[in-house]
């Protein structure tokens, strides 16, 4: 997983869409292809990333008189994708955010049914934000290993079924008014001064506990990471954050004290998380290999 491997000797592309919020240098770098999910605030729709920032939506997100909305790119948008990159006979792995959140990867699909005559391969995450991140990430460095499209395959499912996820939100309003509550509903009514650590199992968010008190929250997360460390193994770690840049370092500090990561990426999530989350959410998403 190097990210100084040679020149691939095969014509795989890499795509997926902006929720899985990797940094803009790393998605250059590797020439990963992102189409862009789509922002609703009232009747006002953009692309994610491409007509609307990060920082303009953190700005508009609480003073929205309705809650903005999120959806899924048409199938038009991957079809566009899939025909240009697989024009000259390349072929495509395309990886997607979690189809039980989103039809993002139904409308991946729908595309590439459009081109039956073109090698195209698209996966459910069944993760988002850096958890997909990752796994994209992985797929790329393996396209620059030269790596088959099996083996690029079988690494990302991988990655997938390694991934650990923790968020801490400072609400559960914005999850709640989304309809993506689940199973913590009952908490919220007792939300005074505790901060819910929430993950992410079979494609959704769930609730794993409640915390008194944000130094507390961050404490535990560390406790949390190290309880599902196994020292056997490498560990590359995502931080992610909704406008709580402050936290994210704090928790990078507290984690760096007492593990050694391969790799460290701090992202800013964008507004397909950050609409169900809400500001000052935090967490991390990591894997071992």
């Amino acid at each position: 997983m190097s990210s100084q491997a040679a020149p691939s000797k095969t014509a795989i592309k890499i795509v997926t869409d902006s929720v899985c919020d990797l940094p803009q240098r790393l998605i250059e770098q590797y020439r990963i292809t992102v189409v862009p999910a789509l922002v609703h605030f009232g009747t006002e729709q953009y692309r994610d990333r491409v007509e609307m920032s990060i920082r303009e939506f953190m700005r508009r997100l609480p003073l929205a008189k309705t809650p903005p909305k999120t959806s899924q790119p048409p199938p038009g948008a991957f079809y566009e994708v899939y025909e240009e990159a697989t024009r000259d006979g390349s072929s495509v792995v395309s990886i997607h955010v979690s189809s039980r959140v989103s039809g993002t990867y139904q409308s991946a699909v729908i595309a590439r049914s459009m081109l039956p005559d073109r090698n195209i391969e698209v996966v459910d995450s069944l993760l988002g934000s850096m958890g997909q991140g990752w796994m994209v990430l992985a797929a790329a460095r393996d396209v620059l290993g030269g790596k088959s499209m099996q083996e690029i395959l079988a690494t990302v499912a991988q990655v997938g079924s390694r991934m650990k996820t923790l968020i801490v939100v400072d609400t559960l309003e914005y999850l709640a008014r989304n309809g993506r509550v689940g199973r913590a509903q009952a908490w919220l009514g007792s939300m005074l001064r505790v901060k819910p650590i929430l993950t992410v199992a079979d494609g959704v968010i769930e609730p794993l506990e409640k915390v008194l008190g944000g130094q507390r929250v961050l404490e535990r997360l560390v406790q949390l990471v190290h309880e599902g460390l196994d020292p056997s193994y490498r560990a590359m770690l995502g931080i992610i954050h909704a406008d709580a840049e402050e936290q994210a370092l704090r928790l990078k500090e507290a984690l760096e004290k007492h593990f050694k990561f391969d790799e460290v990426v701090i992202a800013e999530t964008g507004p397909a998380i950050a609409a169900n989350v809400g500001p000052g959410a935090y967490g991390v998403m990591l894997y071992q290999y």
